[in-house]
């Protein structure tokens, strides 16, 4: 029954890859170390650490999308969550990606890490200042080796990065060495620090927390605001989205209850009246760990049936964007140009079969299914 938590970064570059992607393999090696002193200290992780430095990223995500299909089954049943890390530093601004039940164990993190250009406040501060609304991203592109673990398993998954600021002039060049990064990037290298701590801490509480520590109601609000979109998009069409608000619902019922459940069961092991090894926490931990696999169809997207992921996965238009509903999304785009009612009728089909996906995630996370 072992469960795995996977941390992964690229090692191949254009050229020097001093930014992309050695700041991230830098705060890779770090972690390792960090890690294995804590283990000479008698630590020994709950669920097991496993360090991945892909190859060939840079054509296409080959190395982690071969492992990912070639380990497929195993990591459907045993993967907790990936946690990736390409570039880590070109700028001043944490700029957080993740899959919607980890957005409450990343902002509990950034809250915890100092700010590296100013000391006095948390990375969560200035996140929350550099940003009108500050917006987690979600993973749907094919930017970077989260994209098998997301888009063709359903693996929960996190992508950091500490960016904006000037931009990142010299991505992909000759002058992504050493020097710019130590003049431009992060003089000091202490947003490299930050970010290895991030990384570090999400890493050990997915590992090492009794109960796993997700929380979907994060992705019921997304999937409300998904659902409008859409909405929008059919206004003056045969199309219901109905079918679709009911399952997130359903969905929003079964978070409240995990949620619940997940308290009643930390008071229990705090005043010692359940084992840490109790059958009742691993329930709970497979549901929150396998519902994110409810949202993939064995199928796949309309016209992309690598891409499994019904909630998440590139547009067929552009691979650098990320879409929700990617199958409604392109047949909505067809149902446009040709308008006639069938094509507009595959539209309601997606619908439906995006509307099952959610459904199919409360089940499972309510233990209604298993």
């Amino acid at each position: 029954g072992q469960r795995y938590v996977i941390l992964g970064n690229h090692r191949d570059a254009w050229t020097f890859g001093a930014a992309d992607p050695n700041s991230g393999t830098a705060a890779m090696i770090e972690l390792a170390q960090r890690f294995s002193m804590l283990q000479k200290q008698g630590w020994r992780p709950r669920r097991t650490i496993i360090f991945c430095s892909w190859d060939a990223e840079e054509y296409g995500l080959t190395g982690s999308t071969e492992w990912v299909e070639e380990n497929r089954e195993m990591l459907s049943t045993r993967a907790v969550a990936y946690l990736n890390i390409d570039v880590s530093v070109v700028g001043p601004v944490l700029l957080p990606s993740t899959t919607p039940q980890l957005d409450e164990l990343l902002l509990e993190t950034i809250k915890l890490v100092q700010d590296p250009d100013n000391s006095s406040q948390t990375v969560y501060d200035s996140w929350v200042k550099a940003n009108a609304s500050p917006k987690i991203q979600r993973l749907g592109n094919g930017g970077s080796d989260y994209a098998a673990f997301v888009q063709h398993v359903g693996i929960p998954s996190t992508n950091l990065i500490f960016g904006e600021g000037p931009g990142y002039p010299v991505y992909h060049s000759l002058y992504d060495d050493f020097v710019w990064v130590e003049k431009f990037a992060d003089p000091g290298f202490r947003r490299h620090v930050a970010a290895a701590s991030i990384w570090g801490i999400m890493a050990l509480r997915l590992a090492d927390e009794e109960i796993i520590p997700f929380d979907y109601m994060s992705y019921t609000t997304e999937l409300e605001a998904y659902t409008k979109v859409v909405e929008k998009e059919t206004e003056g069409t045969t199309v219901s989205c109905s079918p679709l608000y009911n399952s997130i619902r359903a969905l929003k019922k079964a978070a409240t209850k995990v949620n619940s459940e997940r308290k009643d069961i930390q008071r229990e092991l705090s005043s010692k009246q359940l084992s840490k090894d109790s059958m009742r926490i691993r329930g709970l931990n497979d549901r929150l760990m396998q519902a994110e696999r409810a949202f993939t169809n064995r199928e796949g997207i309309f016209k992309q049936a690598w891409y499994k992921h019904l909630i998440y996965g590139p547009s067929e238009q552009n691979d650098w964007d990320t879409a929700s509903y990617p199958g409604i999304a392109d047949a909505i785009a067809t149902a446009r140009s040709s308008n006639t009612s069938a094509s507009w009728k595959l539209v309601q089909h997606e619908v439906h079969r995006v509307a099952r996906a959610v459904a199919q995630a409360s089940a499972v996370l309510s233990g209604s299914l298993t």
